[in-house]
């Protein structure tokens, strides 16, 4: 008897949970909705991700540029830097050079 009424109160919880996870479980198909969301998100991302490439593109391309007015703006400062000692030393701007007197036509 005790073996009949367990074996009838696990059939019982069996079904019920059964029935439960069946009826509230969802459906595995996608919806027509759902895919254009899913095709939507899609195409956003590429371009985004396009996007994303073009300003990296961009970047690299401005960052040598920049790099190039630099190096233009360090050999500006070095010539005047340059012309700037040479003025500070003037008139004798070059000590290692004595000019001659013309020589005269005999």
């Amino acid at each position: 008897m005790k073996l009949r009424k367990f074996l009838s109160g696990v059939g019982i919880t069996s079904l019920i949970v059964t029935s439960a996870f069946t009826f509230s479980s969802c459906t595995p198909k996608i919806t027509q909705e759902q895919l254009l969301q899913l095709k939507d998100l899609y195409n956003k991302e590429r371009s985004v991700t396009d996007a994303i490439a073009k300003k990296k593109t961009e970047k690299s391309r401005l960052e040598q540029e920049l790099g190039s007015r630099k190096a233009e703006l360090k050999k500006c400062e070095d010539e005047k830097a340059f012309i700037q000692d040479k003025l500070a030393k003037w008139p004798n701007c070059w000590p290692d050079w004595t000019p001659e007197a013309p020589a005269e036509n005999k």
